[in-house]
């Protein structure tokens, strides 16, 4: 054990915060005292660190230090294929008993329970109720078996082969082909070209059995491997445990060196260009590779160092995100930033275009011109004190909120420091460390990091174009020279901004009042109504400390208007935000708010229009102001206008060309018997915008804020919570009457059908079948279809992918709606190999089948029940959850006390119900199936025609 040194360590790095920052540059930083790290004796870490958010739940993280850059050729695809093997048996777990062990604990596979291989890791994550002591043991039973323990069964190799190759199928497309011919060219000389985490099909479908074994020996191995858990535990008991379980893993005899690939050095700049007619956007990348360290450091230099970077980034981007709100955007959008490079040992500074449509030097040029300007003449001191509040918020809202974290997003932090090293601070560390270093960091400072970051070697260029679009594309000398020209440009001048209004509001509104007031005792919701009639519900809650979540709604939205105008009323809530608010122009607004926490955002959807938003505690009068200025005070601005329609209209142009969205877009018209308002947007749609009429349909839809019912959750105090309500939500214009939507007519069409609908290139399907109709609409039909959905799930991943071999992952999902009509649907889904379709939909059917029939056992049920019910007490105490439900239950008329009763509506499921619900819905007389198949079959499929 090494834990005396670490801890003698810790204490006196928290003495030297005492001291100033720039006596100690190079000082080792401290480490958050909440979490203990371990390493046993063989070599194996562990981080431990006691949590009680949520309670009874414990998150464990199972890392190792090897992915597929380490593959020998042999191999390729095979640490990927490991981290599947662990799933299919281990020493104490045969074949599948491990997933169907897991789940009677209340897990959901895919969900819950997860791994990922990447280049350099392996991770395994196993999240656990911890209620009972034995689901702690075996938990780590099955940890250790995974570190230690997989049989690699021949039999079970040969099965996982096909499920293996569905995730690949699952890969192919566009950017895949484009990859493949990029990647040679930018990443020459780098392992990391050649060892792609999903492999090789030819090594997949064919390896020795031994491959994959000898994988597992050479690499899980103490050394290269750690065990987070973050949760609800004693850390002592924990260590102990550990201590017990993995002790006993032994190092290889000789072990293999664990060599850190990095990209090797090259002159001049590589460009490699690509294009593909699945295309959805056009792209440029610059990367202008640096010197780096295979691992974060951790002195409060690097700290202090990615600061400065992440300073420079901040306002690097804001730069960018104006010209891409500018009226004429040079470009769809644009991204530069420094960060980590592909491979150990490097950074790189990164330029990314989207361009617009075949203006890819246009793009390119606007792109490197900001960049230049910022090289050649440096930030504001504006930009930077804006930068340092937002910063000032955020690390004021990390401190608040440290006692409120939950487990899954703690683990994550030590388990990058594990595999990446770097800091690894508490709360209040981090607030310390940032008070000494930002009174040292200076604007001229991070204006020269642009002249260390620009140079002509180590540089590459990558292009992804659409086909249409390629030919507009400039060759690599064009492009090159382009960079290297750009600080010859003498048109280029200093950055200039326009001072912003100091206020949102001149003075506040006359204010309302509230005429009643109620409070649910049990569900502690308050029913407050206010004199212009709008009614607010609030559930003030203690599960964050600084979080206000908001959402408003009123019955109409876009059904209220004709198909005519139909695409100005869907738009109309986006065009009004991104035209701003007041006084203030979109980028002004975001400049204003900076050091803020406060968001509202107006929707229009087809049945209703609202609001949602959040806000800090602190920023709360800044959030209501918002609130009130979304109803009364619309900005009209044409630039700003039709910079949004540009953007927009190229991005859905361009997602056209998609497979996977044709395949969408030909379905629901199937489904919807050709209705207008399910049409995907074409460039005709958006011609069809007017801009007054969007307007005009916006301000109709918020004139009557009295039809409004306000959802509030969280830390709220209600006496202020009132002033700010009578101030800014009673003094809303009403108009005395309520609203209601029409009915327009959005159904599922009866009857069975089929339908193959021929898109793309790839050998790939996608099967979606559908059962709808009219519906019994309440919270206990809703329960059962949603539990016979997950049996269901449960029961194709141990049919069509574990026994057949033949899917990634399928599922089965229910929804239902009450509005405007009782309806529901129930739908299965799962993406294959063409050729396996018949067969994988008769297996699916048939497990649906056998559900209708009773042919499922009461573990199977409560397998759902269980997980159900720990989501539920998970999500019960989330401020999203309340806020979500308590705007359901007000739309559906249902009683918002039982949003309490999760849990015991969980537990009066039967398999008796689910049979009878199942035989009373899901009928195969009104079943839609839709299948996606490439588009060669349906030339064969022409041909066979002709010839018959």
């Amino acid at each position: 054990m090494k834990r005396t040194s670490q801890r003698l360590s810790t204490i006196w790095a928290a003495l030297l915060l005492l001291l100033p920052f720039h006596l100690f540059p190079f000082q080792q930083l401290p480490t958050d005292p909440d979490v203990l790290i371990g390493k046993l004796d063989n070599g194996f870490t562990y981080y431990l660190r006691s949590n009680p958010k949520p309670e009874n739940r414990i998150e464990f993280r199972l890392a190792v230090k090897a992915g597929s850059i380490v593959e020998d050729d042999d191999q390729l695809g095979l640490a990927h294929f490991t981290e599947h093997m662990l799933f299919n048996g281990t020493k104490n777990f045969e074949k599948n008993e491990l997933v169907d062990f897991l789940q009677k604990m209340g897990l959901e596979f895919g969900g819950d329970l997860n791994a990922y291989t990447s280049f350099d890791e392996t991770v395994y994550m196993l999240p656990i109720p911890s209620d009972k002591p034995e689901n702690v043991k075996n938990a780590m039973l099955v940890l250790s078996d995974w570190a230690h323990q997989a049989t690699f069964d021949n039999e079970e190799i040969d099965k996982e082969r096909g499920v293996v190759m569905e995730e690949w199928r699952l890969r192919l497309g566009a950017y895949e082909r484009m990859r493949q011919q990029i990647w040679p060219i930018t990443l020459a000389g780098s392992r990391y070209a050649e060892r792609l985490p999903i492999g090789e099909p030819e090594i997949l479908e064919n390896f020795e059995y031994d491959a994959a074994k000898r994988f597992y020996r050479d690499w899980y191995r103490p050394d290269l491997m750690a065990l987070i858990a973050v949760g609800d535990f004693d850390v002592a008991e924990m260590e102990q445990m550990i201590k017990e379980y993995f002790s006993d893993i032994k190092m290889p005899e000789k072990p293999r060196e664990r060599i850190y690939y990095t990209m090797p050095d090259f002159e001049g700049t590589r460009v490699a260009i690509a294009s593909d007619d699945e295309a959805t956007s056009n792209s440029i990348t610059i990367n202008f590779i640096q010197p780096g360290e295979k691992e974060t450091g951790n002195t409060f230099a690097d700290l202090r160092e990615s600061l400065v970077y992440s300073f420079f980034s901040q306002m690097m981007n804001q730069r960018l995100r104006e010209l891409v709100q500018s009226e004429n955007p040079p470009f769809q959008y644009s991204y530069s930033g420094y960060g980590s490079a592909l491979g150990k040992g490097k950074n790189d500074y990164t330029i990314s275009i989207q361009v617009k449509e075949d203006k890819f030097a246009e793009g390119l040029l606007a792109a490197i011109r900001e960049n230049e300007r910022v090289r050649r003449f440096g930030f504001t001191q504006g930009e930077l004190d804006r930068t340092l509040a937002s910063f000032a918020n955020s690390l004021d809202r990390f401190e608040k909120e440290a006692d409120k974290r939950e487990s899954w997003s703690l683990v994550q932090g030590y388990l990058n420091h594990f595999l990446n090293g770097g800091p690894l601070l508490s709360a209040k560390q981090t607030r310390e460390m940032a008070e000494q270093i930002i009174p040292t960091i200076t604007l001229k400072e991070i204006n020269g990091l642009l002249d260390s970051w620009w140079h002509n070697d180590n540089r590459t260029i990558e292009v992804q174009a659409k086909t249409e679009n390629a030919a507009a594309i400039p060759s690599a000398e064009e492009m090159t020279a382009l960079l290297d020209a750009i600080v010859e440009d003498d048109s280029i001048e200093p950055y200039e901004e326009e001072a912003i209004a100091s206020a949102l509001m001149d003075a506040p509104p006359k204010p309302g009042k509230i005429v009643a007031e109620q409070t649910n005792e049990t569900t502690g919701i308050t029913h407050i109504t206010l004199s212009n009639g709008a009614e607010v519900f609030i559930k003030p809650t203690d599960f964050k400390n600084d979080e206000v979540r908001m959402t408003a709604f009123s019955f109409g939205g876009t059904s209220l208007y004709p198909d005519n105008v139909y695409w100005s009323a869907s738009n109309a809530a986006a065009i009004v935000n991104e035209m701003g608010i007041g006084d203030f122009s979109a980028i002004d607004l975001g400049k204003f708010l900076t050091g803020k926490t406060a968001s509202v955002q107006p929707y229009i959807s087809s049945y209703e229009e609202g609001l949602s938003g959040f806000s800090s505690v602190k920023d709360l009068e800044t959030f209501f102001q918002l609130v009130h200025l979304r109803f009364t005070n619309v900005r009209m601005d044409e630039s700003a206008f039709n910079s949004w329609l540009s953007r927009t209209k190229n991005l859905y142009v361009n997602f056209s060309a998609s497979p996977d969205l044709q395949y969408s877009v030909l379905r629901q018209r199937f489904m919807y018997d050709n209705h207008p308002r399910v049409e995907f947007p074409s460039a005709e749609s958006f011609d069809k915008i007017e801009l007054d009429k969007a307007v005009q349909i916006y301000k109709e839809r918020f004139a009557n804020g009295g039809d409004f019912k306000f959802v509030f959750v969280g830390n709220v105090d209600m006496p202020s919570f009132r002033k700010y309500l009578e101030t800014y939500v009673a003094s809303l214009p009403a108009k005395g009457s309520k609203e209601m939507y029409k009915d327009l007519g959005l159904r599922i069409i009866s009857g069975k059908h089929e339908k193959n609908i021929y898109v793309g290139v790839d050998d790939k399907s996608q099967v979606n079948i559908t059962f709808s109709g009219d519906f019994d609409y309440n919270l206990e039909n809703n329960g059962l279809l949603n539990a016979a959905a997950s049996i269901l799930s449960n029961k194709m991943i141990e049919t069509l992918r574990e026994e057949m071999g033949g899917v990634y992952g399928a599922g089965a999902s229910f929804s239902s709606s009450q509005y405007p009509n009782s309806t529901f649907s129930f739908s299965i889904s799962f993406p294959c190999k063409p050729e396996n379709v018949d067969k994988l939909v008769q297996a699916a059917i048939q497990e649906l089948e056998n559900i209708k029939q009773g042919n499922f056992t009461q573990e199977d049920l409560d397998k759902v029940i269980n997980a159900r019910k720990q989501n539920f007490e998970e999500q019960i105490k989330q401020n999203s959850y309340w806020q979500s439900m308590i705007a359901t239950y007000l739309k559906t008329g249902e009683d918002m006390e039982n949003i309490l009763t999760g849990n015991e509506r969980a537990d009066t499921i039967t398999k008796e119900a689910i049979v009878a619900a199942l035989n009373k819905f899901v009928k195969e007389d009104n079943m839609i199936k839709t299948v996606k198949l490439p588009q060669n079959q349906k030339a064969e499929l022409q041909q066979e025609i002709k010839k018959n």
